[in-house]
């Protein structure tokens, strides 16, 4: 599905939506609920994301136009995904991290919005106040939780955009190192806690990590073969025509 939102290019992937469902297949189910209610829960579950996803994209997207960049926005299987292409010239590092901090930025601010009403209505007996509940955790907590200092989340643009500002010539190492910590203590707290997919992505990251690391690491090369001597590569000097046997003068 192609649409415009704001005159930018949005594509919605299937994929998105089976992924989605996965994810809220857990989150819906209700042990009294009738099979209606459970494709309305469902259907409410697949909106909200839908809608708090495009905002979080919307934010990322806005400002780098705002910026002098062309953007499109692509949902597809791990959320969402803006591209960016600068016109005239390339964005600053605060920039980029400016860019990479908006989209959560206003998923908190729905969040927030939405918060006060959502304590208003009470206990989730009801689909709307479950709605409620949902739009606030997923534009809260899936935003803090995308701010984390990982390669492939906002947190990790915002922390690269940060460290190429302060040492942009030491900010490919500090990033490789410092990502590969930070994902294996994400896939540490995630087991811990029980939460069995978010471990798996961070353990995939930091395999990831470690290949970008080995493959980012200097290669030493064998030095070459030092030259031959000088008189190797002087020709011979030519005959001496006086001479009767044609051999250097004497």
């Amino acid at each position: 599905m192609n649409v415009r939102l704001a005159g930018i290019p949005l594509r919605v992937k299937p994929s998105f939506l089976v992924v989605v469902c996965l994810l809220g297949m857990p989150i819906v189910r209700y042990p009294t609920a009738e099979p209606l209610e459970l494709i309305g829960r469902l259907a409410i579950w697949i909106g909200v994301v839908l809608v708090s996803v495009v905002i979080h994209e919307l934010g990322h997207a806005l400002l780098a136009r705002r910026f002098g960049a062309e953007v499109t926005m692509e949902l597809w299987a791990l959320g969402g995904l803006t591209t960016w292409q600068p016109v005239s010239r390339p964005l600053t590092p605060v920039r980029r991290a400016a860019v990479a901090a908006a989209g959560s930025a206003l998923g908190l601010v729905v969040g927030g919005a939405v918060y006060p009403l959502w304590k208003v209505a009470g206990p989730p007996v009801g689909l709307a106040s479950l709605a409620l509940g949902w739009i606030v955790w997923v534009n809260l907590g899936w935003g803090l939780i995308n701010w984390l200092p990982i390669r492939l989340l906002d947190g990790g643009h915002i922390f690269r955009g940060v460290i190429d500002a302060l040492w942009p010539k030491r900010a490919e190492r500090i990033a490789n190192l410092f990502f590969l910590f930070s994902s294996a203590a994400a896939a540490i707290v995630a087991f811990r806690l029980r939460f069995p997919i978010a471990g798996l992505f961070a353990a995939f990251m930091v395999i990831m990590e470690v290949r970008h690391l080995i493959g980012a690491a200097p290669r030493t090369r064998r030095p070459p073969p030092p030259p031959p001597e000088r008189f190797l590569l002087d020709p011979p000097s030519p005959p001496d025509p006086a001479s009767p046997k044609g051999g250097p003068p004497r």
